[in-house]
């Protein structure tokens, strides 16, 4: 029963919390706001009211509405990168500096870092040391690269590395294992401990009992060396000389006549395409030596053709970081002629295309494209297993950005072989065994681990 009474007084009606949420349009991301909303609503009222009927059931005055804010555009992801145009290594640039562009425009045509597009600036070292700082600087004061895919030459990466997050598709000194770089510096291609151990069987295989050896004076040259040196020397062949050389020389008579004082039956050259192209035409006009066994710097095409050569050394075998076929190698070689009009010609370009990759991958996962540090330690939860494997190729990087916005693990299985970066930022893989034959550099088919 109520009774009416007039009242001249004012009834107030207090508003309780409210958790709103707002939908923002095209946004990824959830942002919720807290806002404690208090009303204060005064009414006159001329009737008195009388409540005799109590109730004591609460009810819920919050009203819970999810809202969701665009979440701030990222910066453009920019990747330095430090190669050789000129120099004793030049042959090499070009090509790998097309396969870190292909990477780039597959990660743009994929929908970007978070939506943010990834630009590569390439800059010339040489394959010299003191160049090689000055680009590497000029790239991160400069450019303000967050990241640099290199160098090329093992003494560049040495010399560059500790600064930013670094990540090198070619430099394969063993020596790089060890250095003090605040893990910051990796490497898609495996070390030379590797490659030195096969070349030296491959030697054996072949009949070598004595070798000399050429290389260059760097720690490329010199790691390869020791490893080839010691694997041989343990399988019972002889090292009669080995010699090293510098980076630019017009002549290396002097030297070729140290390596082959001993009258060995091969000599390793352990040296770049530039100086090869110099010490192996004159070993042969001179009658040195005339059987060669070559690695990885010199695994191209124009330097042969430049002397003329291919009927010499039809037949030369050599050795270098490589993978056997896979359908990740398939897509981005097929990606690479119908991009570029050619196959790709040299070795560690897919190594290249998969260190640019898997910088963007790890700027996804940290949400970040100009933190390096930030990067970094993202990189091995792209790179590694545990994750659903995804590979090269727009399609699979679209894949692979979709699962990571999605807060799923991913494992990148690259182009030059599965990525899975130890505690010193190296891989482990296979060694190609590679022959110069019918006016044309050919793989054995023979993949082998040391």
């Amino acid at each position: 029963m109520f009774k009416l009474h007039r009242l001249g007084a004012a009834a107030v009606l207090m508003a309780a919390v409210f958790m709103l949420t707002l939908l923002a349009c095209g946004g990824s991301e959830s942002v919720v706001r807290e806002v404690e909303v208090e009303v204060e609503v005064t009414r006159e009222v001329d009737r008195e009211v009388e409540v005799t009927r109590e109730v004591d059931r609460e009810v819920e005055a919050t009203r819970v509405v999810e809202v969701r804010v665009p979440a701030e555009a990222l910066d453009t992801l920019i990747i330095g990168n430090l190669n050789t145009f000129t120099g004793s290594l030049s042959e090499f640039g070009p090509p790998l500096r097309n396969a870190i562009e292909l990477a780039a425009s597959h990660v743009n045509r994929a929908g970007g870092v978070h939506g943010a597009s990834v630009d590569v600036i390439s800059r010339d070292t040489a394959a010299n040391p003191v160049q090689g700082v000055d680009a590497a600087r000029a790239l991160v004061d400069v450019e303000n690269a967050v990241a640099i895919v290199g160098a090329l030459s093992s003494g560049v990466t040495v010399a560059v590395a500790n600064a930013v997050l670094m990540i090198s598709g070619a430099s394969t000194a063993p020596s790089i294992t060890v250095l003090e770089d605040n893990d910051f510096l990796f490497r898609t291609t495996p070390s030379d401990a590797s490659q030195g151990v096969v070349l030296a069987r491959l030697a054996q295989e072949q009949g070598h009992e004595k070798v000399g050896i050429m290389y260059i004076n760097n720690a490329y040259g010199e790691g390869l060396a020791n490893q080839f040196e010691e694997s041989f020397t343990a399988l019972g062949g002889t090292v009669t000389a080995r010699v090293p050389h510098e980076d630019v020389q017009p002549t290396y008579v002097s030297e070729l006549q140290k390596a082959t004082a001993d009258d060995p039956d091969v000599l390793a050259v352990l040296s770049y395409t530039g100086q090869a192209a110099v010490y192996v035409r004159e070993a042969m006009e001179g009658g040195y030596v005339d059987e060669f066994l070559f690695a990885d710097g010199t695994k191209g095409s124009e330097w042969i053709a430049d002397i003329d050569a291919w009927d010499a050394l039809d037949g030369s075998l050599g050795t270098a970081q490589g993978s056997p076929g896979s359908p990740a190698k398939d897509a981005f070689e097929t990606s690479y002629e119908e991009t570029f009009g050619i196959p790709p010609s040299h070795p560690f370009m897919a190594e290249h295309y998969d260190a640019t990759v898997l910088v963007a991958l790890a700027a996804a996962q940290a949400g970040n494209t100009t933190d390096s540090a930030a990067i970094r330690d993202a990189l091995r939860d792209v790179a590694n297993a545990p994750g659903e494997v995804v590979g090269p190729g727009r399609d699979e990087i679209a894949r692979a950005l979709a699962l990571i916005a999605d807060g799923k693990d991913i494992n990148y299985n690259g182009a030059g072989g599965d990525v899975e970066f130890d505690e010193h930022g190296d891989v482990f893989g296979t060694i190609e065994i590679w022959t110069i034959l019918d006016g044309d550099i050919q793989s054995t088919g023979r993949f082998e681990l040391p």
